[in-house]
């Protein structure tokens, strides 16, 4: 089968099982969120398999934390034990001769950007699960968009030491048709409390802030010397993979949100 056909066959099966979940919300949100936190813990943390062993136990353990601070406690004292967790992860060198005190890179970002991912993904929904889909629509037409305009028009490398084949026209190109399509989406549905105003600013901020995303775990992948975060999804490569640009956008927008005041 060609790379093509897989990666098409994998896009319907992403599509067939994260649609129900956005749809039905609840638990079935829950467990979505959970997933991602699971799996992007394991491609993250795993990331150190590379460089040296950890303890077995200590990915379970990160990824148990993220769990317990998004689903176990309250969101008042959420905040203060990710600071501890935090200065644990940091203090892991002192603990475990197995972790360097470069490691502590990998297990605080997880910490910090997967409880901020996983709360703002549930906040945003639970406030109107059409902001989701505004996002969704800023997120990945930027991501194809940038793709065929790089393809049809791109002659200026946009950062080829992170990402060699990236353009400036694709980037230019990528925000300027997300932008639009996702002001056109923000003033077709009903997105209450959100004034026009802000629609049009979010709609420009997050192509941006997407290609920022996107770019920045590539910068991590090649600091590891990798392609992909793993082989979970054939032709696609990780979950990481699917959701870079789309966790950065989940903190700006909820950020963008509480700012604007909405």
């Amino acid at each position: 089968m060609s790379s093509i056909k897989v990666r098409v066959i994998t896009s319907f099966a992403i599509i067939a099982i994260v649609i129900p979940p956005l749809v039905l919300g609840g638990i079935w949100l829950d467990l979505l969120a959970a997933f991602i936190v699971l799996s992007g813990g394991y491609e993250l943390l795993g990331l150190s398999e590379n460089v040296r062993k950890w303890p077995k136990w200590l990915i379970p353990m990160e990824i148990l934390f993220v769990w317990a601070l998004l689903f176990g406690v309250s969101e008042k004292l959420a905040f203060p034990l990710l600071g501890v967790m935090v200065l644990l992860a940091m203090s892991m060198p002192v603990i475990s001769k197995a972790v360097d005190g470069r490691d502590v890179f990998l297990l605080s970002v997880y910490l910090c950007i997967f409880y901020l991912f996983g709360m703002s993904f549930l906040k945003l929904y639970a406030k109107d699960p059409l902001y989701f889909w505004f996002m969704a629509i800023a997120t990945y037409l930027c991501d194809t968009a940038a793709f065929f305009c790089g393809s049809l028009f791109g002659k200026h490398k946009l950062c080829p030491r992170i990402s060699p084949k990236k353009t400036l026209e694709g980037a230019i190109g990528g925000w300027l048709v997300a932008c639009i399509g996702a002001f056109l989406f923000a003033c077709c549905v009903d997105l209450g409390g959100f004034p026009l105003w802000a629609r049009l600013l979010a709609s420009m901020i997050l192509p941006f802030s997407a290609q920022i995303g996107d770019l920045a775990f590539s910068a991590i992948k090649r600091s590891y010397g990798i392609k992909d975060f793993s082989s979970l999804l054939p032709g696609h490569g990780g979950v990481l993979d699917r959701i870079d640009s789309l966790v950065f956008n989940f903190v700006v927008f909820y950020a963008l949100l509480v700012v604007m005041g909405i």
